[in-house]
């Protein structure tokens, strides 16, 4: 068993209360001003649609992420580049109200990233977004950084930087004994080969098949089989499933809620079983999904990015539940 594999492992499996003292996530990835709209139904190719603006707000996959952790009380460094035009200013002063500490990269000429969201009265969401920020994001800025991480830390990434860079800090995560929590999303097929150097992977079902070509459990399975240490795939309304090296697969129902506006609401659910996890300091179990399933349920039921979080009350609550 390499070091590597035997880091990772024990970073799922370790009891005790030490090591849950003093890790801290890096999260690097994006931040945008999400832009949401009310529609009666997604547009299809070349139709014009109505709708109202329900809410502009902080967004972004890695945003989300971050402010979620922190407020589950976890210690979070985020690393995100921004333009230099008001936006960023928004941005700025929006996450200055987070628990989060907030690295923002200024990029010269680069507009701040923005997400257009689509939400029909189902719950259904369609999003626009701009990754010009995210993907000028240089490692060697992530790095600086980086330097204050202490092993056992953890790395938290998305789709959303360079493929390049992504790849680039999972060799940094290595080489300081960080654990890296990937998100690969959006798709991208040059993921696939980093999936098996993940200590987990959160994903949901299009894009497990999308990188493994199956689905359900057999889809976790078979990024287990790739290397994965732990896999948690979301199925919407179904619930998730969930495998770790070496073990079955198990399964949670989604909690049931009145679906308003979906957007965030993975970013909620892997940022709390996380926290979950972190609490506990043990392995990845069922109630912790289920208590990060309730935490999405949150998210949906509301409209907005930011704001539709579960507040750090809420989320205070439900990690102490022993239901």
């Amino acid at each position: 068993m390499t070091h590597r594999r035997a880091s990772h492992l024990k970073f799922l499996n370790d009891q005790g209360e030490k090591a849950a003292s003093f890790m801290r996530a890096y999260v690097v990835g994006n931040v945008a001003m999400d832009e949401t709209f009310e529609v009666e139904a997604l547009p299809q190719e070349g139709q014009s649609i109505l709708g109202s603006q329900r809410s502009s707000d902080l967004g972004g996959k890695g945003a989300n992420q971050a402010i979620v952790l922190a407020r589950c009380g976890v210690p979070v460094t985020f690393i995100a580049g921004v333009g230099d035009d008001a936006q960023a200013g928004k941005l700025r002063d929006r996450l200055a109200d987070e628990p989060v500490d907030a690295r923002f990269v200024t990029l010269s000429g680069i507009a701040t990233d923005l997400s257009i969201v689509m939400a029909d009265p189902r719950g259904g969401n369609a999003i626009l977004t701009t990754v010009d920020c995210a993907r000028s994001l240089d490692v060697s800025t992530v790095v600086s950084v980086l330097r204050e991480a202490s092993t056992g830390d953890m790395m938290v990434l998305q789709g959303n930087l360079s493929t390049k860079v992504t790849a680039d800090l999972f060799d940094v995560a290595e080489a300081k004994d960080l654990k890296v929590i990937f998100n690969p999303s959006p798709i991208d097929d040059a993921y696939k080969a980093l999936l098996g150097r993940a200590s987990m992977v959160f994903l949901n079902e299009a894009e497990a098949e999308a990188y493994t070509g199956k689905r359900g459990e057999d889809a976790v399975h078979a990024l287990l089989a790739m290397g994965s240490h732990a896999v948690v795939l979301t199925r919407g309304g179904e619930g998730a499933l969930f495998g770790v090296s070496g073990g079955d697969v198990g399964s949670v129902q989604a909690h049931p809620c009145d679906v308003v506006d979906t957007t965030g609401a993975g970013d909620t659910f892997q940022s709390v079983a996380l926290a979950a996890m972190i609490r506990e300091n043990g392995p990845l179990r069922s109630h912790m999904l289920q208590v990060a399933s309730k935490a999405a349920a949150i998210t949906i039921s509301r409209f907005g990015t930011a704001r539709a979080l579960p507040s750090k009350q809420d989320l205070s609550t439900l990690l102490s539940s022993k239901d």
